[in-house]
């Protein structure tokens, strides 16, 4: 009797339900179909799709390129025949190279009622050229210039490098990287809009985990493997074991870091050092923690220094003083703090040894030399007057004489 007085409850129930109208249910994000598509550096249009006569009162392009904090929104257009579009200025709203972009749109019906499409990526890859691909267990090597012996003689590069690096730093790699290939630098810098950096022949996203180079044909060309692949490597490792503290490295360690790690050191850096060690325009380590001049010379000088600079430390200090050192500035210590808490002298006193013992210069005799000048005025300044001083006195005495004598 209860089991039947139980089914009757719920069949007037039922039964009641179905006498008022259920509310709307949202419609779900598979009524928005999304794709991209651009030509890189130039256009990028942000396309969806609905059902062909949906009401709609207003759209949202939402887009956030891998590695940036702030998501971008903005008003997307709706043509009434089901296709949503968004097209931003890049002048104004740049997308990182080689990055991947997270997209979605967010659209507003006429009743209200708000819906939105399913999160996608696409992968911002330059693709103004048609890019081969080789692969060996660390490294993607893509390139569009060359046979594929020139991509191997890349692979094995990155490989050989991976090895120096470990001797410098305990580094492990985390994942395959990708390493992008230009057959010049000026397409490589169109690439990256690297703000007129006219003279930079490479460039890393730690981040990203891609690193560019250029590398024109030419007798050059494995050399220049041998120098870029290896540094722009060294950025990536130093960014994987440091994390968030990578960013708190000073850029005279950094770049010197990458720079020690090259397997073929840049020979002009020893001219110019040299050079600027005799016109007395070393500039100091210090005004190296924050960033390096943009014009090219006094950027190419702050490389050497900081090359010379870190190798120096190596030697005197091993790897694990460069640990110590990497991992205090990493902890949030100043450029100052973290060369005393690490290796117990301040910045001063290490640029003082690494001049003397780099260079052979002698603090004591460069002070000498300084004043030597002014010294020099000094006592062309007293030799007359000390004449003075004489002639008076003689002339005091030979009167004095006089009148003993009278």
């Amino acid at each position: 009797m209860l089991h039947r007085k139980t089914l009757l409850l719920i069949g007037i129930t039922l039964l009641g339900c179905s006498l008022y109208p259920l509310p709307a249910r949202a419609q779900s994000s598979q009524e928005i179909s999304t794709r991209v598509e651009y030509v890189f550096g130039e256009k990028i249009e942000f396309i969806g799709r609905m059902p062909a006569g949906t009401q709609v009162k207003s759209a949202l392009l939402f887009y956030q390129a891998q590695g940036e904090a702030q998501t971008q929104s903005f008003k997307a257009e709706w043509d009434g025949r089901g296709q949503l579009t968004f097209t931003p200025d890049l002048n104004k709203t740049p997308v990182r190279a080689f990055s991947d972009v997270l997209y979605w749109f967010e659209v507003t019906l006429t009743d209200g009622q708000v819906i939105q499409s399913e999160k996608s990526t696409f992968y911002y890859e330059d693709n103004r050229f048609a890019w081969r691909m080789r692969t060996s267990q660390d490294f993607i090597v893509h390139w569009y210039e060359g046979e594929p012996e020139f991509a191997q003689s890349l692979l094995d590069v990155a490989e050989l490098g991976l090895k120096n690096i470990q001797t410098i730093l305990p580094l492990e790699q985390k994942g395959k990287i990708d390493i992008y290939a230009y057959a010049s630098a000026e397409e490589m810098r169109a690439t990256l809009q690297t703000l007129g950096k006219n003279w930079v022949g490479a460039h890393t996203d730690p981040d990203l985990g891609v690193m560019v180079v250029s590398l024109p044909h030419g007798p050059e060309q494995r050399l220049e493997m041998e120098r870029q692949v290896p540094h722009e490597l060294m950025h990536l490792l130093l960014y994987q074991w440091l994390d968030l503290g990578y960013g708190s490295l000073p850029t005279w360690l950094n770049e010197g870091l990458a720079s020690i790690a090259e397997l073929y050191p840049n020979p002009d850096y020893l001219v110019l050092l040299d050079s600027a060690l005799g016109k007395d325009d070393l500039l100091p380590i210090a005004s190296l923690c924050q960033s390096f001049p943009r014009d090219a010379s006094s950027a190419y000088l702050a490389y050497a220094e900081a090359t010379s600079f870190t190798r120096y430390l190596h030697q005197q200090y091993g790897s694990s003083g460069l640990e110590k050192l990497a991992k205090s500035y990493a902890d949030g210590l100043d450029c100052e703090r973290g060369v005393q808490t690490a290796l117990g002298s301040t910045l001063t006193q290490l640029e003082r040894r690494w001049r003397r013992g780099v260079f052979g210069e002698d603090a004591a005799l460069k002070a000498f030399a300084n004043l030597s000048p002014w010294l020099l005025l000094v006592l062309l300044l007293l030799i007359p007057l000390g004449l003075t001083i004489v002639s008076v006195r003689k002339r005091s005495s030979t009167q004095m004489a006089k009148v003993e004598d009278g």
